[in-house]
C-alpha cells in the first residue's frame, strides 16, 4: 500500500492522469462535433477540462483553488445543459456552483479530512429527498426515454449519489469519494450499454472518460482515508 499511495500522490501520476483525459476529451469532441464548431462545443471542451482538473486537484485534497476552479465549471456546466435542453441537469449545474463557493469562502488551501457528523447525514437526506423531487419534475430531462427500466433506475440512482457526494466532499468528508466511486462503477455498466447497443458512436470514448474518472476516485479513497501512509 505505501507503494501504491506513493504512485497515487506523485506528479508523474497527475501529470499522466490529465494528459490521456485531455486527450480524450478532444477526441469527443472531434467525434461529436462532427466537424462542426459551435459554442456549445467550445464551452462543452471548455467546461470538460477544467471539470477533469477541478476532481484531480480535489482527489489531491486542494481546497480554496480546486473550489474556485470549481465555481468556473459549474457555470460551463449549467450554461451547456441550458443549451442542450437539459433542465434537471442545469440545476445539478447551479447546485454545484453554491457548492464549490461555500468550499472557496470555507476552505483553507488543503482540505482537512473530518468524520462525518450527525449535522452532515441530516443535510445528505435532505439533500438526498430534494434530487428526488427534482427526479420527479425533471426526470425527463435527465433520464433517457425508451431505455430498459434498469438504466432508468441507474441514472436516478447516479444522479442522488452525486449531489450527495458532492457536499460531502467539499465538508472535507472521505466518504463522499465512496459515492463517487460506486457513480463511477454504475457509469461504466451505463456506457458499456451504450456502446454494446451501438446508440452512439462516441461512446468508447466516454467510456474510457469514466474509467479515468474511477481511477481519480479510487486515488482520492487511497489518499483522503490515507492508506499505505
Amino acid at each position: 500500500m505505501k507503494k501504491v499511495h506513493a504512485l497515487l500522490n506523485s506528479k508523474q501520476w497527475d501529470i499522466g492522469w490529465i494528459s490521456l483525459g485531455i486527450i480524450l476529451v478532444i477526441i469527443s469532441t472531434i467525434i461529436s462535433s462532427n466537424g462542426n464548431i459551435t459554442l456549445t462545443t467550445v464551452t462543452s471542451f471548455l467546461g470538460s477540462i477544467i471539470g477533469m482538473t477541478v476532481v484531480l486537484l480535489l482527489a489531491n485534497q486542494s481546497g480554496k483553488f480546486a473550489t474556485g476552479l470549481g465555481v468556473i465549471g459549474a457555470l460551463f456546466d449549467t450554461f451547456n445543459n441550458y443549451m442542450f435542453g437539459l433542465s434537471g441537469m442545469m440545476f445539478v449545474g447551479i447546485y454545484a456552483f453554491f457548492i464549490y463557493l461555500k468550499g472557496f469562502f470555507s476552505l483553507g488551501k488543503q482540505i482537512a479530512v473530518t468524520k462525518v457528523t450527525k449535522s452532515n447525514l441530516i443535510i445528505s437526506l435532505c439533500i438526498a429527498v430534494a434530487g428526488g423531487v427534482l427526479l420527479l419534475t425533471y426526470g425527463s430531462t435527465i433520464l433517457p426515454n425508451n431505455a430498459p427500466q434498469w438504466v432508468i433506475y441507474c441514472n436516478a440512482l447516479v444522479f442522488i449519489i452525486q449531489v450527495v457526494s458532492q457536499y460531502l466532499m467539499v465538508e472535507g468528508k472521505a466518504i463522499g469519494w465512496v459515492g463517487f466511486t460506486v457513480i463511477n462503477v454504475i457509469n461504466l455498466c451505463l456506457q458499456s450499454y451504450v456502446y454494446i447497443s451501438g446508440a452512439n458512436p462516441a461512446a468508447l470514448v466516454y467510456l474510457a472518460m469514466t474509467f479515468m474518472f474511477l481511477l481519480n476516485s479510487v486515488k482520492a479513497l487511497v489518499l483522503w482515508y490515507g492508506f499505505g501512509e
